[in-house]
């Protein structure tokens, strides 16, 4: 007899345990931050950084010690300007305020005939991990650089985040 009240308290804790974590997740919280940016590209030229600083918004504030996911949803951009020769842009990441030249590609190539203008356009491959390890911070710089002859671009981008908390952590 002891043996089963043993076992049944065994399983109602395993069971309360587990509802407990359940109940947790269901309290989790959403909030997107969008950053944008418009980068002006020259050949062969490094643009300054953008920076993205999490600690700006008012719901990262509220909840920053109960952070539990932050992820990038996308990185889009678009050509609204190109005045010079086809080549091609990327993007690049590093903690904030590092160097460019410690710094990490993080989306796809984006090539460019000359003159060429594109509407949004979602980058088809985009480092997510890394993005998302840097921001754990909450801030990370961003660079735009491009390649070619005489290429010089106007590149609005923006970069949205998805940041989950949970009050009860």
């Amino acid at each position: 007899m002891k043996k089963r009240g043993l076992l049944f308290v065994s399983l109602l804790l395993s069971t309360l345990t587990g509802g407990c974590d359940l109940i947790k997740d269901s309290t989790d919280i959403t909030f997107t931050i969008v950053y944008s940016h418009v980068y002006t590209v020259d050949a062969n030229l490094t643009t300054f950084p953008y920076d993205i600083d999490l600690t700006t918004n008012s719901d990262y504030q509220k909840y920053k010690d109960k952070i539990r996911d932050i992820e990038i949803d996308y990185l889009r951009y678009s050509i609204t300007s190109n005045t010079g020769g086809g080549g091609k842009a990327d993007f690049y990441a590093n903690t904030f305020g590092g160097s460019f030249a410690t710094a990490t590609k993080v989306a796809q190539t984006i090539a460019f005939t000359a003159g060429e203008t594109r509407g949004a356009t979602d980058v088809v491959w985009l480092n997510k991990d890394f993005i998302e390890t840097l921001l754990t911070s909450g801030k990370l710089s961003v660079w735009a650089v491009a390649e070619g002859a005489g290429v010089r671009l106007t590149i609005p981008v923006e970069i949205k985040v998805k940041v989950t908390a949970n009050p009860f952590e």
